[in-house]
């Protein structure tokens, strides 16, 4: 598996809304562009609202008052269930029970509790520590480690030839299954482990010239972290701090601390790298969540809104909240360079891993551990290079979103890794900041 990054040194991933065509005309800035929207995806994820407020409901549960036997969460549209995984079975029940009375509104019984190995807590502590600084000179090459849907254990991703199981003419069988053997001891401690083989993880880097107020999905362009290159990425959260400061993120590998971030200069479509309208400032980067708060220098949403354009042209969608994702949910993205070079924006992005840590390399050499979600769509297509840091989001009505995240990375086009909205904000203690 090669995780490569969702930005280029003139490619960004850019953020655009996911269009269904009920909703109200508005009038909007950008947005332009012939790009087909994929309306029947959009309309699917409104038919997983209903399991999404169960899982929101049992995941607030297990990270706090339950997290002592927690282990994940999986929603199934086809089956309408969301399986809650736990390590004791009469726990769970309670768990479910201080979910509903926490919010009377969700139908509980949908709900599936099934018997885990090991918690969220467990998994999690395992999973820090083989990514840990110390593991990158463990000799084990880790490239991710991700929580295993049904509470198994951890499931790791290594570039020695060795995970190979034998199957690659440098590793024989005996020598895998030694190394395995190893690899079990030295990371896994009491947490089973299942090991693949996989290649390095890159990260992936592009809306258009836009102006005040930037929205998730507008083209960002600077400084690259390499010397000497200038980068293209996607605009993704609008958030404001407390005292109404208004900012926009983008993804930490596309540009340094304290560089300046514009839009782009060159005719719509047309990526030469010319700095267009100035977008404001980097003043914080975070790499464990991949991502960086440009600060617009303007407050009270007149530098950025969290809003998102999207098909038909001249409309928008207000993202007027923000939560986590789950193990079968699905979910939209809108990257710039998928926008501009036809792909529309992306929908039916399946969440297939909803807690996973790689180590994502970057253009300047440096190699940095990230957590997140991984994606898969099955379509084919869920991101191209250009799209860091775009904004992953569901659809929630016709002219509303929410805010998942925004994309790191991808390992192929139907591949792909974000980092989670609840999380950058924390990081950042900022929050999202939808004005009319």
């Amino acid at each position: 598996m090669k995780i490569t990054r969702a930005r280029t040194a003139t490619t960004v991933f850019c953020t655009l809304a996911a269009a269904v065509l009920l909703a109200q005309p508005a009038s909007a800035k950008d947005g332009q562009g012939p790009t087909p929207t994929d309306g029947t995806a959009a309309a699917q994820q409104l038919q997983l609202e209903p399991l999404r407020a169960v899982a929101d409901a049992l995941g607030d549960q297990g990270r706090t008052a339950f997290a002592d036997t927690y282990a994940n969460l999986a929603l199934n549209s086809d089956t309408n269930t969301v399986t809650l995984y736990v390590t004791s079975l009469p726990r769970g029940v309670h768990l479910v029970a201080a979910a509903k009375a926490a919010n009377p509104s969700i139908d509980t019984g949908v709900v599936r509790v099934v018997k885990a190995k090991f918690t969220k807590q467990h998994v999690d502590a395992t999973i820090a520590r083989i990514m840990g600084s110390k593991s990158l000179e463990s000799g084990y090459s880790i490239i991710s480690a991700a929580a295993a849907p049904d509470g198994s254990g951890v499931q790791v991703v290594s570039s020695d030839p060795r995970a190979d199981g034998g199957n690659t003419p440098s590793a024989t069988t005996a020598d895998a299954q030694a190394w395995r053997a190893a690899a079990q001891t030295a990371l896994g401690g009491d947490v089973d482990l299942t090991i693949a083989a996989g290649s390095p993880i890159t990260p992936t880097q592009w809306r258009w010239n836009d102006t005040v107020p930037f929205i998730g999905g507008d083209v960002a362009l600077g400084t690259g972290v390499r010397s000497g290159y200038r980068d293209q990425c996607t605009t993704g959260l609008a958030a404001e701090n407390s005292a109404g400061s208004d900012y926009i993120t983008v993804a930490a590998h596309c540009f340094p601390n304290g560089s300046n971030v514009y839009g782009e200069g060159d005719a719509t479509g047309n990526f030469g790298y010319n700095y267009g309208h100035y977008i404001g400032r980097v003043v914080s980067v975070n790499t464990h969540w991949d991502a960086a708060l440009v600060y617009t220098g303007r407050s009270g949403g007149a530098g950025s809104n969290s809003d998102e354009a999207d098909q038909p042209t001249g409309r928008w969608y207000r993202v007027n909240s923000y939560a986590y994702s789950y193990n079968g949910d699905l979910v939209c993205q809108d990257g710039a360079r998928s926008y501009y070079t036809g792909h529309g924006v992306p929908c039916g992005i399946k969440v297939i891993n909803q807690d996973i840590t790689y180590n994502e390399s970057w253009d300047n050499g440096a190699v940095y551990s990230v957590r997140g979600v991984e994606g898969y769509a099955s379509s084919g297509y869920a991101v191209r290079a250009g799209d860091s840091g775009a904004l992953v989001f569901t659809v929630t009505g016709s002219s509303t979103r929410q805010a998942r995240g925004q994309v790191s990375a991808q390992t192929d086009s139907a591949h792909m890794f974000w980092t989670e909205a609840p999380d950058v904000f924390g990081a950042f203690s900022v929050h999202l900041n939808p004005h009319q």
